[in-house]
């Protein structure tokens, strides 16, 4: 048995080296006297955070010598647990280089660029507690091309009370609640193994706690972190480790806690009197024919359920024989489809979708780059920009274009203001965009077509608006790919009930030639978006309850019982999620050309 012992103490020495280079990424700040003033910056500053006139000076000065908009100032003396959180959650080397990173950092205090702070409409400028300034955070970066954090002479006071919060509010994890049961679970994980040595054999089991122990001074010794309780955290680290995970578990609930719990509770009162009038009354009437072709030789496909919000209701989905269409009948009803778009993409929802939205540069970029191998355009129009997500991603790689968005959700407006769209439209594109015939270049629709009540009428006016030589580019889920017969409603691009159309391949093209569009390039393999049973699973462990304050999900708060089995299923996730990724890293080669996703760019014909 000793061969555990060796294993344990391999992982615990790998994970403080691990540990420490990305500690040794955080840089000092100079240690120079500054006359400058902020001028150009404003200072964001938490509730704790006593930072002096004079380091905010030189932080402004680092800021400006670096061109940074965003700099998150991390106290010298960071407790050990802390600093610990801070580099298990941000690489600070690959922070500084991503400029499509979420926010990160300390949270004592940050400086901002320009009018950020006004854009962003971050209200009040100093006393936040530490879930509010993590908040702030992550919404702060997408006001900021550039960003950093520096190491500054100030001091931390000691948070664990306030952990809990700082964890959640920062979107580490999906759903943000999961956030705190993973960083406890992996300091506590470390810290149970490493006493568990002594019982397989007395003095090497000692040797791995004293190992255990003494990780701290290797992680920070010689770097720019000193944090004030080093030498207590190290020698007593055995009691200290879950000493502070009871204080974060027993904490008083922070205000920025008390805040969300309002807000839940708020939300709670009015899903519980629309559910208890009944989710039958969303769905409208059946429709005897297909939507594509208009065929009446339909076939039930797959009756699902919505596995990512778990909001109730059944949604069936049938398709046509003729043409394999895929569609949802009855469809929701526009009343349906607000109650089910709820809370998804803002409200409580807001900062997991940012975590969502912001994670899929590479798509992005992708989709961008197709255009740009067969044109520059001067303006491009993204109908189902959300927050324009894209827009951001697609400017670095044709800078010269303006883009506009267009989105039904108040966020296009957001986009805005974060600079990422030049004009907005809020509301319906067949409302929209009859105004806009000969004004773009370029039109996109990805992921957007599945949702609309109607894509015929999409598609057409979209060929109205664009001149000769114009471009759309559409990229949706594949109703062929191979493994959505076998997850069938587990398979993440079904998203019942929000995907009310998956439409093959063959007949977009058909529809887009139809309407005078040459299709130029297609890409299925080149368009997957991320695996398909490793999302699967995660639906699976979200049906299991993994999320205990979702406000739809019972009429009461949570008690005990729905606390526990959130852990279960957090415990369960771990061989579930593990065997998920071996699941599709083994059917990934059999997948040939097909995907779970397609992309197809179109030009407009002359004539």
């Amino acid at each position: 048995m000793n061969w555990i012992i060796w294993l344990v103490a391999a992982g615990v020495l790998g994970n403080a080296l691990w540990l420490r280079r990305r500690v040794t990424g955080l840089r000092r700040l100079r240690p120079e006297r500054s006359t400058s003033p902020l001028d150009g910056y404003t200072a964001l500053t938490a509730e704790d955070a006593a930072v002096p006139d004079q380091v905010l000076r030189a932080a402004a000065d680092h800021a400006r010598r670096e061109g940074l908009g965003m700099l998150d100032l991390v106290p010298a003396d960071l407790p050990v647990e802390q600093a610990l959180d801070l580099v298990r959650h941000v690489d600070p080397r690959a922070y500084r280089k991503d400029r499509f990173a979420m926010g990160r950092g300390a949270g004592y205090a940050v400086l901002m660029a320009g009018d950020a702070l006004e854009r962003a409409r971050i209200e009040p400028r100093s006393g936040l507690d530490a879930g509010e300034m993590g908040e702030a955070l992550v919404r702060l970066r997408c006001y900021a091309d550039t960003a950093d954090m520096v190491v500054a002479p100030f001091h931390a006071p000691d948070r664990i009370g306030q952990r809990r919060a700082w964890l959640r509010s920062l979107a580490l994890a999906l759903p943000p609640t999961v956030a705190v049961p993973q960083t406890l679970y992996q300091s506590g994980a470390g810290c149970l193994l490493a006493l568990c040595c002594p019982l397989i054999d007395l003095w090497q089991g000692l040797g791995v706690v004293l190992l255990y122990s003494l990780a701290p001074y290797l992680i920070f010794t010689g770097t720019a972190l000193r944090p004030a309780d080093l030498h207590r955290a190290a020698w007593l680290r055995v009691v200290h480790v879950p000493l502070t995970i009871w204080r974060t578990l027993r904490a008083p609930r922070s205000r920025w806690e008390r805040h969300r719990l309002q807000l839940r509770e708020e939300a709670r009162a009015r899903y519980r009197a629309e559910i208890e009038a009944g989710v039958e009354r969303f769905l409208g009437e059946r429709r005897p024919d297909c939507p594509w072709c208009g065929s009446r030789n339909l076939a039930p496909h797959l009756v699902t359920r919505d596995v990512i919000q778990v909001k109730p209701g059944r949604f069936p989905l049938e398709r046509c024989r003729d043409c394999r269409h895929i569609f949802q009948n009855p469809q929701v009803t526009p009343e349906g489809l607000d109650f089910y778009y709820r809370d998804a993409y803002s409200g409580l929802g807001d900062l997991a979708a940012e975590r969502i939205l912001g994670g899929t540069t590479g798509d992005y970029l992708a989709r961008a780059h197709l255009v740009k191998r067969f044109t520059t355009p001067r303006t491009w129009l993204d109908i189902g920009t959300g927050k324009g997500h894209f827009c951001r991603v697609a400017r670095t790689v044709l800078p010269g274009t303006d883009f506009h968005g267009l989105d039904m959700g108040e966020g296009v407006q957001e986009a805005v203001r974060r600079g990422w769209i030049s004009r907005s439209f809020h509301g319906q594109f067949l409302d929209l965009g009859t105004d806009m015939i000969g004004h773009y270049d370029v039109l996109s629709m990805n992921h957007y077509l599945e949702h609309t009540p109607d894509p015929l009428a999409e598609l057409d006016l979209a060929a109205k608006i664009l001149e000769p030589g114009g471009f759309l580019l559409v990229e949706m889920p594949d109703p062929d790919a191979r493994l959505a017969a076998v997850l069938r409603t587990f398979w993440m691009p079904y998203l019942p009930p929000q995907h009310l159309h998956l439409i093959p391949l063959a007949n977009l093209k058909r529809a887009l030639e139809e309407r005078g569009l040459e299709v130029v390039a297609e890409q299925r393999r080149e368009a997957r978006r991320g695996l398909d049973v490793l999302p699967a699973a995660a639906c699976l462990i979200n049906l299991l309850g993994v999320d205990t304050e979702d406000p739809w999900r019972s009429p009461h708060p949570p008690g005990p019982a729905q606390y526990a089995r959130a852990a279960i299923a957090q415990l369960l996730a771990i061989p579930l999620l593990g065997a998920a990724i071996l699941a599709d890293l083994l059917f990934l080669p059999f997948q040939g050309s097909h995907s779970n996703t397609y992309r197809v760019l179109a030009r407009k014909q002359s004539g």
